[in-house]
C-alpha cells in the first residue's frame, strides 16, 4: 500500500525542480571548482559503500554523474529525483543505470521503485530538503534497504560558504541525531574539504572570470586540493560531513 503524500511546503527560491535546464554536472570541466569538490566528496562517499556489485539507491540523483561514477566502480544503480529534466538527462547520459522520477520525501509514491537495496547514497541532497521533511525522507530511504543495508550521506557543514539554494545546514550533532532518529546506527563519520582561503570564492573569481581564464592555475588548484585539502582533521575545519550509517 502506498503512503499518503502530504502537501510539502517548498520555498520557491530553493526548489530544485527549477534547476537542470542543462545537465550541469556533465558540463563542468575537470579543473572547474564544483567538479574538483565533487570528485573529492564523491570518492570519499563511494569508499564507504559495500563492495560492488552491490545495488545502490542514489537518492536525489540529479542528472546522473554520481551514478556514472558508481557504475565505473562496478555497482548496480537506481536513481530517484523529483526534477524530471534531471531524470531525462540521466537516462540519456548514463544509460546503464535505472532512473525514476519521484519525490524522495515520499518513497512509497515512487512508481517502480523496489526494496532490498544494499545501500543508499545521498550526496549533497539533505541540505536541499526542508528541515521539517528530512526525518521523513530518511525513514522512507531506510524502508527501501535490506536489513544491514548502509546509508551514506554527504552534506555541507554550516562553515561552508553560503549557497542560496540550500535550506538550513545541520551541524554534526544535529546530523547524526537526525540519522539515528530515522532508525539508523552511525558507523563512521569523515570530514571532507579542509577549509582554507585558498579555495574560497574570491580566489576562483581571480583565476577564472569573464575577462580571462588561468587554466594552468585551476589545474594546479585541483591537484593541490585533492592531495592536501580534501580530507579535514575534524568538524571544526571541515566544509562537509560524510556519514555512514547502517539499518539494523
Amino acid at each position: 500500500m502506498s503512503e499518503q503524500r502530504p502537501a510539502f511546503a517548498d520555498d520557491p527560491h530553493k526548489d530544485y525542480r527549477q534547476r537542470y535546464y542543462l545537465p550541469d554536472q556533465f558540463v563542468w570541466g575537470p579543473a572547474d571548482r564544483p567538479r574538483i569538490d565533487f570528485d573529492g566528496y564523491m570518492a570519499m562517499a563511494a569508499d564507504l559503500l559495500p563492495p560492488p556489485p552491490a545495488h545502490i539507491l542514489d537518492v536525489g540523483c540529479g542528472p546522473g554523474l554520481g551514478a556514472k561514477r558508481l557504475l565505473e566502480r562496478g555497482y548496480l544503480v537506481t536513481g530517484v529525483d523529483y526534477n524530471e529534466r534531471a531524470v531525462a538527462f540521466a537516462r540519456l547520459l548514463v544509460a546503464d543505470a535505472t532512473f525514476l522520477p519521484g519525490d524522495i520525501r515520499s518513497m512509497g509514491e515512487v512508481e517502480g521503485l523496489g526494496r532490498g537495496f544494499d545501500a543508499a547514497l545521498c550526496v549533497e541532497v539533505l541540505e536541499h530538503v526542508p528541515p521539517e521533511d528530512r526525518e521523513r525522507m530518511l525513514l522512507g530511504v531506510g524502508e527501501r534497504l535490506r536489513p544491514g543495508g548502509a546509508l551514506v550521506i554527504t552534506t555541507p557543514s554550516p562553515r561552508m560558504h553560503a549557497n542560496p539554494w540550500d535550506y538550513r545546514r545541520p551541524g554534526l550533532e544535529e546530523l547524526t541525531g537526525l540519522v539515528e532518529s530515522a532508525g539508523f546506527e552511525i558507523g563512521e563519520v569523515r570530514f571532507q574539504h579542509r577549509l582554507s582561503p585558498l579555495f574560497g570564492p574570491w580566489v576562483w573569481r581571480f583565476v577564472s572570470n569573464g575577462v580571462y581564464d588561468l587554466r594552468l592555475a585551476r589545474s594546479l588548484l585541483r591537484w593541490l586540493f585533492l592531495r592536501r585539502f580534501n580530507v579535514a582533521s575534524g568538524p571544526e575545519r571541515a566544509g562537509r560531513f560524510v556519514v555512514r550509517a547502517v539499518r539494523p
